[in-house]
């Protein structure tokens, strides 16, 4: 419109270009907004000159291709630059500049407050000095001194005379305060060192609690020092409660993993892609998936517990259509994403199960209704094995219960071992379950002590009903009537031939081992924390 095409009418050596004030106010009426002056318009109506300056930018300084001069001073300096001035007293070239010295001027010093840091830096001696007084015997005054030769190769220890540093008591500091930590069972280490141990010490270890009698206790709960320390302590103690109150310890990390949104389009970078998906129509139908734990030792084997997606109210108003059909837990593997391997028979629905960490065979589950159930595959340990190869014992083979997937059977259903006492259990549901490790155990009493055996025989559970129960899987059969035991007798008697008979001393009478309560303020979810101190685990039961 205005002959301002860029590299054709307008170059980088004759860069600008005049335009006529009204062909420019005629173009802003005729095309509006879209006009390129648009922009300019209160600048260009209050123009006072006729023509405008369009300078053409090639190098993108101002960020666009053209620019506007907005006053006339500035163009008259565009279009007719001043010409460079010679500097007066300009050297000419080829004349030297002679030097003429200037003497120094003495002038006042005055303090920028440099005397501040010299003083700072400088050393000064804070600590007395240590006088040393050598002085001789005075019958040895005026005595002739005696020199005698030593062969120094000949005994290295008469090479030197050695000036061994030693223990001033004079110059040690009292210690106060201590911080050491301990453990129960001391660590034997066997080491060596090149270095002398000038001063050995009587060192020892407490391996074996010492527990306070009925008298010492009552003494020490009632005395003074007791008092003042809690006194003391007590803001402390106060301070570190708001903070865990401040700041959320079970604050989910997974859901926070994406970042803000930010970049092109208002979208974020960062995504998850979906790695493997497990479809099932039958069983996992309109349900929630409550736990998932991967198979401890068969790489590529999952397990996967569902319950109905039901509220409360919901579950105790279908509480019959419930009792017909229970979800069981799913056994996947990577290698057949659609077929469950392995299915097993649950009393409830399942919330949440535990490996055992010694024998990956057995399963410990626990119910919504409070109940603990025990399983025992390890005849399906090679079934699971062969699923995650994908293939039998030879190239040329297939397992038959791939050969039964492929046919459109159900894949096979394992019966529990053993199933607690409803009576005895918790009263709501089992919302974690925890398998103590293989080095410890806890009796009656609830004092821990090493497990010889080194097989996971205990466990723990804890539930919204602010009880944490610790379970032992070996014989433990409360005192029952002859009645009550005969019955007992005839049910396992007649118990189904295909149930593993591992646990079943176990069944319906299963008690708690030890019944602990405690008290939270909120009862929406509890879970067991495993933590590690001092080289041991520790079991702590917390509520979200």
């Amino acid at each position: 419109i205005f002959n301002c095409r860029a590299d054709v009418d307008v170059t980088a050596e004759n860069p600008h270009k005049l335009l006529k004030r009204e062909d420019i106010i005629d173009d802003m009426k005729a095309r509006a907004a879209v006009s390129d002056f648009h922009p300019f318009k209160k600048i260009i109506l209050e123009y006072p000159g006729e023509e405008l300056l369009v300078v053409f930018d090639r190098e993108l300084k101002y960020g666009q291709i053209f620019y506007l001069i907005a006053t006339e001073e500035a163009k008259e300096s565009i279009l007719h630059p001043p010409e460079p001035e010679e500097e007066e007293g300009e050297v000419k070239e080829g004349t030297p500049e002679e030097y003429v010295y200037k003497p120094p001027v003495w002038k006042p010093w005055v303090s920028l407050g440099s005397e501040k840091e010299i003083e700072e830096e400088s050393v000064k001696e804070r600590t007395t000095k240590v006088k040393y007084k050598i002085s001789r015997r005075q019958r040895e005054f005026g005595a002739r001194v005696k020199f005698h030769n030593r062969n120094a190769s000949a005994d290295p220890k008469h090479g030197y005379v050695e000036c061994t540093s030693y223990f001033d008591k004079n110059f040690t500091i009292r210690q106060l305060e201590k911080n050491v930590g301990t453990q129960v069972v001391p660590i034997v280490e066997e080491t060596g060192t090149q270095t002398k141990w000038t001063y050995p010490k009587n060192a020892t270890t407490q391996y074996f609690p010492r527990d306070f009698s009925d008298e010492e206790k009552e003494k020490y709960l009632s005395s003074e020092d007791l008092k003042d320390f809690i006194v003391s302590v007590a803001l402390r103690v106060e301070i570190a409660l708001q903070q865990n109150e401040i700041l959320n310890a079970f604050f989910d990390d997974w859901k926070a993993l994406a970042e803000d949104e930010s970049g092109f389009a208002g979208k974020s970078d960062v995504s998850l892609k979906e790695y493997q998906s497990f479809t099932d129509l039958h069983y996992l139908k309109d349900r929630t998936v409550s736990c998932v734990c991967w198979h401890p030792t068969i790489y590529g084997i999952i397990a996967v517990a569902v319950t109905e997606r039901l509220s409360y109210e919901e579950r105790v108003n279908n509480s019959g259509r419930l009792l017909l059909w229970k979800a069981p837990i799913l056994f996947w593997s990577f290698a057949d994403p659609i077929h469950p391997q392995l299915m097993l028979e649950c009393p409830e629905d399942i919330y949440c199960f535990q490996f055992s960490p010694s024998n990956p065979n057995i399963i410990a589950g626990g119910c919504i209704n409070g109940q603990v159930v025990l399983w025992d595959i390890s005849a399906y340990e090679e079934r699971l094995r062969n699923a995650k190869s994908g293939s039998g014992g030879s190239k040329n083979t297939t397992p038959s219960f791939m050969l039964e997937q492929q046919v459109g059977k159900e894949p096979h259903l394992v019966r529990y071992c053993a199933v607690s006492s409803i009576e005895y259990g918790h009263k709501s549901v089992i919302t974690d379950i925890q398998w103590l490790p293989e080095f410890f155990e806890v009796n009656r009493m609830g004092t821990m002590f090493e497990n010889r055996a080194g097989v996971c025989v205990q466990l723990v559970t804890c539930s919204p009903d602010c009880t944490i129960y610790f379970w032992d899987l070996r014989a433990h059969r409360p005192t029952l009537q002859a009645s009550s035991e005969k019955k007992k007798e005839d049910k396992l008697i007649l118990a189904p031939p295909d149930v593993p008979t591992t646990f079943k001393h176990l069944d319906l009478c299963w008690r708690p081992l030890i019944s602990m309560g405690c008290q939270f303020r909120d009862r929406h979810k509890c879970i067991i924390m495993e933590g590690n101190l001092l080289g041991k685990r520790c079991i702590l039961g917390k509520m979200t």
